[in-house]
């Protein structure tokens, strides 16, 4: 299975960010965009495994001690990788307790033999991959607030070619 630790974003944040989406693709020369539903923020990427038991135990850990927390919708960004951009909306709030509950997982992962991710977590929502555009002036990132209150386990599958994340494990404080 192809899996991720993820913060889940509530139906209303994704309609939002969906709304977004569809602003900045009229906008775009080209891009792959991620379908409605999809939305959340990784915590961690695992890529292929089955190991199941040690990274629910790991989820299970992280979030003993934690509470609710607010993050909110931020400005629009992108990430360059050559001439390609990753397109993506930055989250802001409580960023303290996220980065907490992020180094708590990792090391939790680790202890467990699970490689570390992929550096430093740079809290954000990815809109796009491969993407072009040109000027975006008077392009407007909503700033809406949500609650933070799991983690989810997600399998990354292809259906009826559209990648879906499907929840498989959660842990909610």
């Amino acid at each position: 299975m192809r899996l991720f630790i993820a913060v889940p974003l509530p139906k209303e944040i994704q309609t939002r960010v969906f709304n977004f989406e569809r602003q900045l693709m009229e906008r775009c020369e080209e891009g792959r965009f991620v379908p409605q539903g999809n939305f959340h923020i990784t915590l961690h990427f695992f890529g292929e495994t089955n190991e199941l038991a040690p990274i629910c135990n790991a989820m299970r850990e992280t979030v003993k001690d934690a509470r609710p927390f607010l993050l909110n919708l931020a400005d629009y960004g992108y990430f360059a990788h050559g001439g390609a951009r990753t397109s993506f909306l930055k989250v802001g709030g409580n960023l303290s307790e996220l980065f907490r509950i992020h180094s708590i997982l990792e090391s939790a992962l680790w202890e467990r033999g699970f490689a570390k991710g992929r550096g430093r977590l740079q809290p954000h929502i990815t809109l796009a991959r491969a993407v072009k555009h040109g000027d975006l002036s008077g392009l407007e990132a909503p700033n809406d607030g949500f609650w933070v209150k799991s983690i989810v386990l997600f399998e990354s599958r292809r259906e009826k070619d559209r990648q879906v994340y499907l929840p498989v494990h959660t842990e909610s404080f």
